[in-house]
């Protein structure tokens, strides 16, 4: 079975079951490292009812005196805690994914921690060893390989593309390597049935939860700021525009919303994937536009196939999209006022739906004026749950709506 990845990026939640698709079918082609980003869209963590820190084991097991001291004494410094993130086992096959732990490491500063960092040092649970083993020989690695900090993190997202995650596990020990905490959610745990933690994002977020929990982190210590180590490093890395192209696509935004019904909008060929392209559904969108009266909006003929370098990030097939398409648009433009180009990303299992949607608009010059991701984590996308090319179509609609209604 194909290891399953985390994909996402600084400005939005971007994770879905998506992240498991770019792994199976493009990312494992290639092999360097890329650097993982958070989005800076984020209505927030999934609330979740987490048990009692005693409790550490999802309530299964007796927690021995000594471990409970130890994380009353964390517990006691909570969001000033330091504490360095392992790479995170991912998958079945138990692949070692040290991007993940940087995620983690954003979503923990977003929490309120401020000393965190990451490691590239490789702790490697063997498979054929029980999970009840592991703090022990997560304490014995640190004690041969010291971190810089007073705690240490290992996790572990277990799960496969077709079951979806099944558990999620992790161990804290001190730099001596004694065991602080040892936490493990199955889909019988009533958390982990509430949070649905499906895809890598989700992992990342029901783990950070359960930890903020444990350490007693007030909500209120969560800071959104971007000011942080982690977040900068994933603004630094941002695959997106700068500060000045945003600002210019939103002045470009206004002048389409002024426009209005007016405008004149060319749909080409939905994307279903680098080799296919759908006139059926631009004619099909291109319809529902017009009967919003959103624009006046024609579907054109000619498809465009778009090959999307592969990436780890959402944001980087994002808008490796939507450079492909300025580009296409500014040396072909077309005989109407904007260019839409939609981009359907569609579970291959059968009855499972969307996973994603994008969209791109270029007005004739080929300047970006909206470029949309929708996937599970964002409202409009969950209120229309696509299931069909048709309902794509619709959620479309309705985001461009948002824009320029």
């Amino acid at each position: 079975m194909s290891n399953f990845l985390f994909a996402v990026n600084v400005s939005v939640y971007l994770h879905s079951d998506f992240a498991w698709y770019v792994f199976k079918e493009k990312v494992m082609r290639s092999h360097g490292l890329i650097r993982v980003r958070l989005v800076a869209l984020m209505a927030g963590l999934v609330a979740l009812a987490i048990v009692p820190a005693c409790q550490a084991s999802g309530g299964k097991n007796q927690v021995p005196p000594e471990q409970q001291e130890r994380l009353k004494t964390m517990r006691k410094q909570g969001a000033k805690a330091s504490l360095t993130v392992f790479p995170i086992i991912m998958g079945d096959s138990a692949a070692l994914n040290k991007d993940v732990a940087d995620v983690v490491a954003v979503l923990l500063e977003k929490a309120g921690m401020t000393n965190l960092q990451t490691t590239d040092a490789v702790f490697p649970l063997p498979k054929e060893v029980p999970f009840a083993q592991a703090a022990e020989l997560f304490g014995e690695f640190v004690r041969k390989n010291p971190v810089e900090t007073d705690y240490a993190l290992y996790a572990e997202f277990v799960g496969n593309p077709e079951t979806g995650t099944k558990e999620i596990r992790c161990v804290i020990v001190d730099k001596t390597g004694r065991s602080v905490l040892v936490d493990r959610q199955t889909q019988a745990d009533r958390e982990f049935k509430r949070a649905k933690p499906r895809d890598p994002m989700t992992c990342c977020m029901f783990l950070v939860e359960r930890v903020r929990t444990h350490l007693g982190i007030p909500k209120s210590a969560r800071d959104d700021s971007g000011k942080g180590k982690f977040a900068r490093m994933s603004s630094e890395n941002s695959a997106g525009p700068g500060k000045a192209e945003r600002a210019a696509m939103e002045q470009r935004q206004a002048v389409m919303k002024k426009t209005g019904r007016s405008a004149k909008v060319a749909v080409f060929p939905v994307r279903l994937s680098d080799d296919e392209a759908s006139g059926t559904d631009a004619a099909h969108l291109a319809e529902l536009l017009s009967k919003k009266k959103l624009c006046e909006a024609k579907a054109v003929d000619s498809p465009l196939r778009v090959k999307i370098e592969p990436s780890r990030s959402m944001q980087n097939l994002l808008w490796g999209l939507a450079r492909t398409f300025q580009d296409h648009v500014k040396r072909n433009p077309p005989e109407a006022d904007y260019a839409l180009l939609a981009d359907y990303v569609m579970d291959p299992r059968a009855g499972h739906g969307a996973w994603a949607v994008h969209f791109v608009v270029c007005d004739r010059d080929g300047e970006w004026v909206i470029v949309d991701f929708q996937n599970n984590h964002h409202g409009d996308f969950q209120s229309i749950d696509p299931k069909t090319f048709d309902d794509c179509g619709r959620l479309v609609t309705k985001r461009l709506e948002g824009y320029l209604r």
